[in-house]
């Protein structure tokens, strides 16, 4: 939407060049015509970036639930992830998406992306990620995150790390969804690696449902000597309700988030194969 949006405003001004500029009626008249729309094109991008993290740096202590964040930033995903990178994304299980606010995503990880696909499947919803604490030092990336909510967790079981598990727990009290890599790495393979229980406290300690997600292939995106638009899978899975789960342990509720996230990714593979 925002690359088509750019490219009419592109369109606009080189028509409007070609009316009242004193074009040449030749081969250096048409190389002034692209280099307008060219030139267009490129300065609505970066006045579109730039507005873009304005925008963050102004309202970033602002309410993260706001829906107009989110949906700004689904915009430039949407840009930046489908279009420019080329890629299709195939999404199934959309039915059972949440009926409210009050759940938790747990999901596969595979690629760095993978918050932005998952965040453009659940776009009614203000959903926030527990995220690596490296990305909070750099700006624009950290004023962005923070401006909608996510929470920064340390790669290392230390205090640090329990605090964030707390400060989730009271996001998502709130009425704030957020999104959780069970696993605490990427794969960069469609093969999954054991949930850590921890993750788990979120939805439990906050009485909220669970929300499980697999993501296949996201690794095609960024293979070198990729020339073919790259497509990947998304399966938003059966709600996990708290009534369905309370009286049970995190390992144990780990231990069937993760046996329902294998069973879709083996049917990825299976599909993969006909």
């Amino acid at each position: 939407m925002l690359l088509t949006i750019i490219f009419v405003l592109s369109v606009l001004v080189t028509i409007f060049y070609c009316f009242f500029g004193l074009v040449p009626p030749n081969f250096i008249g048409g190389l002034a015509v692209f280099g307008v729309f060219i030139g267009s094109y490129v300065g609505f991008v970066i006045v579109a970036l730039l507005l873009f993290v304005l925008f963050f740096l102004i309202f970033e202590k602002k309410n993260p639930k706001c829906m107009v964040k989110h949906w700004l930033l689904n915009l430039f995903a949407n840009a930046l992830y489908n279009n420019i990178l080329r890629v299709k994304v195939v999404v199934t299980g959309l039915e059972n998406l949440p009926k409210d606010n009050n759940f938790v995503i747990f999901c596969n990880h595979i690629e760095a992306s993978d918050p932005m696909y998952i965040k453009q499947v659940y776009k009614k919803y203000p959903v926030s990620f527990v995220s690596k604490e490296v990305l909070f030092k750099h700006f624009p990336v950290k004023n962005i995150l923070y401006g909608i909510g996510c929470i920064p967790i340390s790669p290392f079981a230390d205090r640090s790390a329990a605090k964030s598990i707390f400060d989730s727990i009271d996001v998502v009290k709130s009425g704030q969804p957020m999104g959780i890599f069970p696993e605490g790495r990427r794969t960069y393979s469609n093969d999954i690696i054991e949930f850590k229980p921890g993750a788990f406290k979120v939805p439990m300690k906050a009485k909220a449902d669970i929300s499980p997600v697999a993501v296949f292939n996201m690794h095609e995106i960024y293979r070198k000597g990729r020339i073919l638009p790259a497509k990947v899978r998304l399966a938003v899975l059966p709600l996990l309700r708290y009534d369905d789960y309370k009286d049970m342990d995190t390992v144990t509720i780990a231990q069937k988030v993760y046996a329902i996230i294998l069973k879709q990714m083996n049917a990825f593979k299976a599909l993969e194969k006909e």
